[in-house]
């Protein structure tokens, strides 16, 4: 079981990560459930047509399955409603197909309508449905995690409802600008300690080094965690 959490600043970072996620499930000859708005449905349906692909063909063989987001919505204040609605879209897409990957705009919606409590216990409610259901889930979430702001606490409750984390910019990039912003802020030896205890006590969910490290610096150095975050995002800018 897979279920990660694809972090965005842009539009287009998302649906690239959408897209291929998608992509990969339908010509692997999985079932793909996508919950989401109805724009982001055409943007994906028109980037899977660039690639060569018919998926209007495999929503008609229900390979491609679409799901509106405000109706799943009405589902995530109750656990027991979520759980009944969901399972019945993941035992349809099951009933073809052995193997199944979902896209849930929910905690997106939900994170940029203000109502973060209620993102992440949708989270929560995932987590509890992927321990009886067999699938790959992939989620969104419109943070940057080179902002200060990002690092209240809910950032970090989001990350551990997941397996993978994925950065808002490329991966390399961003642990290319996390590294050299912690090696501007501190001396080689303590640098050295910092990326060592950030890796013996990084969260569980995978993640690139550079966001352990800032966790880790969030949690036990937070004056030097705002330096390193301004020297990053200084470098970023200059990627």
């Amino acid at each position: 079981m897979q279920h990660a959490l694809q972090l965005y600043q842009e539009d287009a970072r998302l649906l690239d990560a959408l897209t291929d996620f998608a992509a990969a499930g339908l010509r692997a000859g999985e079932a793909v459930v996508v919950i989401a708005s109805t724009p982001r449905w055409g943007l994906l349906l028109e980037r899977l047509q660039k690639s060569g692909m018919d998926p209007h063909a495999r929503v008609v063989r229900g390979q491609l399955r679409l799901f509106g987001l405000r109706v799943m919505l009405g589902a995530v204040p109750n656990r027991q409603r979520f759980s009944e609605v969901m399972n019945g879209v993941l035992a349809l897409a099951h009933a073809r197909h052995p193997r199944v990957r979902v896209f849930s705009e929910l905690t997106d919606a939900l994170w940029r309508a203000g109502e973060r409590a209620a993102a992440c216990r949708c989270e929560r409610y995932w987590q509890h449905l992927l321990a009886v259901q067999d699938c790959q889930l992939l989620c969104a979430c419109p943070i940057d995690s080179l902002e200060g702001d990002a690092y209240d606490g809910t950032l970090q409750a989001l990350c551990a409802e997941h397996t993978h984390v994925r950065p808002a910019f490329d991966e390399a990039g961003f642990d290319e600008a996390v590294a050299g912003a912690v090696s501007e802020v501190l001396d080689g030896p303590l640098a050295r300690m910092v990326e060592a205890l950030s890796t013996a006590h990084r969260p569980a969910a995978h993640m690139p080094p550079g966001q352990a490290i800032l966790f880790w610096l969030k949690d036990h150095m937070p004056r030097t965690a705002e330096k390193v975050l301004s020297r990053a995002r200084a470098r970023w800018s200059e990627h």
